[in-house]
């Protein structure tokens, strides 16, 4: 490489990437990917790290892009912009200035299956000797909105067939059939009785046969 090349080359890097960005000091974490079904609500984390040397900040503003690196802004909560697509969606639920954790989280309510997409945090702040820095992550994280589940039905209140009392149901023993079963094996002996009777006076010749003649004595 000549050396005409080299302060070139150093100087379009020092261009794309400014040397508050590329300290370690600077840094914006968020997790790779979430998912979360429509309809519902979803927070994205974004944890801000800086160096506590340009503190106190005078200005700290919060942008979030969806589309990658380089996409169309959809919140800024300073300036209270939201996309007309999110208008009403979304909240800032982190606390950028707070301590020890600085986050700049945003929550999406009523979820669409749309909204699948790429979501970067991006940061402004001014610092205490007026300097402009601005950094955000390289990679934003992925949401996945699936579709909702249809809800399955719940079952209804069962219905037992109704039953009878056991006071309530008819009985094959009712008090006539009682009665006559009753009768009947108080009759039986006697009707035996009777006709053994009938038999011996025959038999002996004290009622007339069957022709209707008294045998003589």
């Amino acid at each position: 490489m000549s050396r005409e090349l080299f302060p070139l080359l150093l100087c379009v890097a020092w261009g794309l990437f400014p040397a508050t960005a590329q300290e370690g000091f600077y840094k914006v974490e968020q997790p790779e990917s979430l998912r979360a079904p429509a309809g519902g609500s979803v927070t994205l984390p974004c944890r801000l790290i800086y160096p506590p040397e340009i503190e106190p900040l005078k200005d700290i503003r919060v942008y979030w892009r969806r589309g990658g690196f380089h996409g169309r802004f959809v919140y800024n909560h300073t300036e209270r912009f939201t996309h007309p697509g999110y208008r009403g969606r979304i909240t800032l639920v982190g606390d950028p200035r707070g301590k020890p954790t600085r986050t700049a989280s945003i929550r999406i309510d009523r979820l669409q299956e749309s909204d699948t997409e790429e979501y970067t945090c991006q940061v402004f702040v001014w610092s205490r000797d007026n300097d402009e820095i601005t950094w955000r992550a390289l990679q934003g994280t992925r949401l996945t909105v699936t579709a909702s589940a249809i809800p399955s039905p719940k079952p209804g209140p069962q219905h037992p067939e109704p039953t009878t009392p056991a006071a309530a149901r008819p009985s094959a023993w009712r008090p006539e059939t009682v009665l006559i079963l009753v009768l009947l094996a108080s009759a039986l002996p006697k009707i035996g009785i009777c006709s053994a009777v009938l038999a011996l006076c025959r038999w002996r010749g004290w009622v007339p046969g069957e022709g209707g003649q008294t045998p003589l004595g």
